[in-house]
Parts: C-alpha cells; structure tokens; sequence
C-alpha cells in the first residue's frame, strides 16, 4: 500500500514538472513570438496559400482540371459518346455487331470506335480508337488510362464518335436511330433508344456545376464586404482598406481551394462507362458541397468580426459580462480586447439584447467606431 502511495506522489510531481517545463518552454520569447504571429491575417493567409500549393503539388499540377478545360484532343468538339438507353443513369453500352454496322453505313461520323473498362488504369479499345480521337492521352472521360489494350473481339461497347464538320449532335443522333432500326429489322424500344452526347459537354459538366455554387458563395461574401463598405464611407468619411482587403482574400480563395478538392480528389468527377454520372455526382454529392460552401460563409464571417479594425490580429483576452439568465434586466456578453489596445469588441449574448448593443469600441483617437453591423 505504502508502495503505490509513493508511485502515485513520483508521477504527480512528473506531471507538474512536465507542466511546468512546458510553460517555460512556451513563454520563451521565440515561442511567444510564433504565438503572436498566429493571431495576424499574414498567417491565415498563409496556410490558405499553402493549401492551394499543397492541392497543386497533390493533383500533379491540377491535371482533372486541366483536362475539363483543355482537353488534349485536335478534334475535341466534334467527338460525341454514343449509347442506348433514355435516362444518363439508364444508358448501356452497344453491341459489338451494331458497332460495326453504324461504322459501315453512317454518313454523319467521321469515325467510330468502341472501349471498355476493364480495370482501374486500363482499357480494351478497338483498333481504331486512336484515330478518331485524334491522340493517345493518358486519360479518357478524366479517367486515368495507364495501358491501352486491343480488344477481345465481341462484347459490349461504349462507342465513340467524331461528327463530320457541319454536322449536330441532333443529326448524328436521328440517322444511328434509323441505323439501329434498321439493323434490328423492328421498331426500337425505349430502352434501346440511340443517345449522342458532346464529349466535350460532358467532361466540363463537373466544372460548370461546382463552379457556379462556389462563385455563388464568393459573390455572398463580396456582397457582404460591398455593404460594410458602405458603412464605412457613410459613417467614417473613408473605407478601410486593409480590413476588407483581407476579407475579398478569404472570400475568393477558400471558395477557390474548395472546388479544387471536389475537381481533383472527390469521384464527382468521375463517370460511368457511357458517359453517365455516378452516385457521388448525383444531387447529394452536390447538397454536400453547398453544406461545404455555408460553413466558409459563416467562417469567414466569423473570423472577420472577431479581429482588430485596425491591426486584424485576433482579439484576445475574453471577459464575460452579466449573466445569460438575466438578460431581460441587464445585459449580458462577451467583451474581446486587441492585443495591441487598439480597442474592444463587445458580442451580446443574444441578438436582441436592447440594453448594449454590441459592436467595436475604439480605444485608440485614431480609430473611429466600428460601423460594421451585428
């Protein structure tokens, strides 16, 4: 018993002198330098930019994305992915039979050539496969494709075609309808109905989509920086500079930084066979990213308040004030100062608090009061 008492003394006096070791160690004054660096807008943006560089260097210099904007094909707007089915979701791929009808008798193809999956990084193409799309690339539908293989004769295909010039999508899709009723000597069924799709619309489909909900969460926040703007011209006489400067920052690089990850790194980028989307593209995926894009709003938002108006460090040292359970009689909140006494934000407990409103108290004659709004 006598022998645990004093095991447990020896690690209570270990832990306080690992304790203590630690807040020397972190009250050095190189330590306290890095700590104060922490709290200035440099450092925010700082590991925004190195996450940018660090998506970069990951994505082997942004290679989905550059092949959704500039595909590597000399015949990229004229190639169109053939299947038959109504739906995207429903589409198969073509029998090989049909395949070399439609290469025999269509007079709106400049080419066509069949491929297969077969596993992660290879395919089966058919031997003209490379001539209608015009390169051998190392990617097919922002696919990785590390080895090209002959195909092994009959099987389905997924089919793609070069238009010849001056002929649509339209056009093409009419004639391999005709095609397909005649080679099955029967009207088609729905479900066997020829469909043709823009290469080139469908590998940018991705693009287009997150880009427009990220530019949306940019706008709102350009928008908000647009009105406190405005307060400050209408209140101050002039706009501070710095201060907004940092927010539009935050504003376009965090929407930025996020749809590099969805383009990169998600499988939203990813297609079936003929072209269609997989679950993960599907509207969840996309209610997912919108979640993504309100939690950079409220960050934001959030961190822009809780700095200095004039240094944009982070405040410090909160103190709270009243007691939440009486906020009908008085007021109740935080109070946050700047390091450097530039001056003190007070945040009300709750929105409505009519006794003290909150908002920046400049404790400095050279800064005027906060006009940004709660």
């Amino acid at each position: 018993m006598q022998g645990r008492y004093v095991r447990a003394r020896v690690w209570h006096h270990f832990i306080g002198a690992m304790r203590d070791a630690g807040q020397i160690f972190f009250n050095t004054p190189r330590i306290l330098r890095v700590r104060a660096a922490v709290h200035t807008p440099g450092f925010c943006l700082g590991l925004i930019a190195l996450g940018l560089a660090v998506i970069t260097a990951a994505s082997h210099g942004l290679a989905v994305t550059r092949a959704m904007m500039f595909p590597g094909y000399p015949y990229a707007r004229r190639l169109v992915l053939i299947s038959e089915g109504v739906l995207l979701s429903e589409r198969r791929a073509v029998p090989r039979p049909l395949l070399d009808f439609w290469k025999r008798n269509s007079a709106t193809l400049a080419g066509v050539a069949g491929y297969q999956w077969v596993s992660r990084g290879t395919a089966r193409v058919t031997p003209d496969f490379f001539e209608v799309l015009g390169a051998r690339p190392h990617s097919f539908l922002l696919r990785r494709i590390d080895r090209w293989l002959p195909s092994s004769g009959q099987g389905e295909f997924a089919v793609l075609g070069r238009l010849k010039p001056g002929v649509t999508p339209a056009g093409a899709q009419s004639e391999l309808r005709d095609l397909a009723f005649r080679y099955l000597d029967q009207p088609p069924s729905p479900s066997q109905q020829v469909q043709v799709v823009p290469l080139l619309a469908r590998i940018r489909k991705p693009l287009y989509a997150y880009a427009v909900i990220c530019i949306v969460t940019s706008a709102l926040l350009l928008a908000a920086a647009g009105l406190g703007m405005r307060a400050d011209r209408r209140r101050l006489g002039r706009i501070r500079g710095r201060y907004w400067a940092y927010f539009c920052a935050k504003s376009l690089s965090l929407p930025l930084a996020l749809a590099l990850v969805i383009w990169e790194f998600s499988r939203a980028t990813s297609f079936t066979l003929t072209g269609g989307a997989t679950f993960v593209a599907e509207p969840f995926f996309v209610w997912l990213v919108i979640l993504a894009c309100g939690a950079i709003v409220w960050w934001c938002l959030a961190d822009q308040r809780a700095r200095c108006r004039a240094c944009l460090r982070t405040l410090q040292y909160p103190v709270r004030i009243g007691s939440r359970g009486a906020v009908l009689f008085d007021h109740a909140g935080t109070e946050l100062m700047c390091c450097e006494g530039h001056g003190s934000l007070y945040l009300p407990a709750v929105s409505s608090d009519y006794v003290q409103r909150g908002g920046w108290t400049a404790l400095d004659a050279d800064i005027a009061s906060d006009p940004v709004p709660r």
